[in-house]
Parts: structure tokens; C-alpha cells; sequence
């Protein structure tokens, strides 16, 4: 669900970092994260990776793996849904 808040980012993870504290509310409504706080960053992510196979690929006759640095969950995840998507990947490392 999207909420508005009054304040800036850093109110907003204020608010998500204490929601992950509270360990009996995050155990009964199994919250995760990723590194991005807006899931619109990840779709835009995803992009990168159709961009890059095409740029490779024109022809769209290849298999591509991507390594994806660690600490950078939100952009392997994106790597994750390009695949779920169709894009050909071999695999993301």
C-alpha cells in the first residue's frame, strides 16, 4: 500500500527503519527490503538491462549473464524480473 507522509526521504526511512525494530510487526507482517525504498528505482533498473542485451544482441540472438556488485540487492533484483520478462539471461551473479 502507498502511504503520503509530511517530511523528506530521511523521515521516511526513519519510519521504515523503525517499523524493522519493532521485531513482533515486522515477524507478523514479513517485512523485507531492498536497497531502494521506491520501487519505480527498480523498474527503472530493469531497463538497464534489456538496454545493455539489445546494445550485445541487436538481433536478439544471444544469451547475456550479468555480476551484479555486492550491496546492490535492487539491481540484481531487476536483473531478476528483466529475466521473468523474457529477457534472455544466462545468470546473475
Amino acid at each position: 500500500h502507498c502511504i503520503a507522509v509530511q517530511g523528506t526521504f530521511d523521515d521516511c526511512q526513519d519510519i521504515v527503519k523503525a517499523l524493522f525494530r519493532d521485531l513482533k510487526f515486522k515477524k507478523t507482517y514479513s517485512l523485507g527490503a531492498v536497497n531502494s525504498i521506491n520501487f519505480a528505482r527498480i523498474m527503472f533498473q530493469i531497463t538497464y538491462y534489456f538496454y545493455t542485451y539489445f546494445k550485445r544482441f541487436p538481433n536478439c540472438d544471444g544469451t547475456m549473464s550479468f555480476s551484479v556488485p555486492t550491496g546492490n540487492f535492487g539491481d540484481i533484483l531487476a536483473g531478476y524480473y528483466a529475466k521473468r520478462m523474457g529477457l534472455p539471461v544466462g545468470q546473475l551473479v
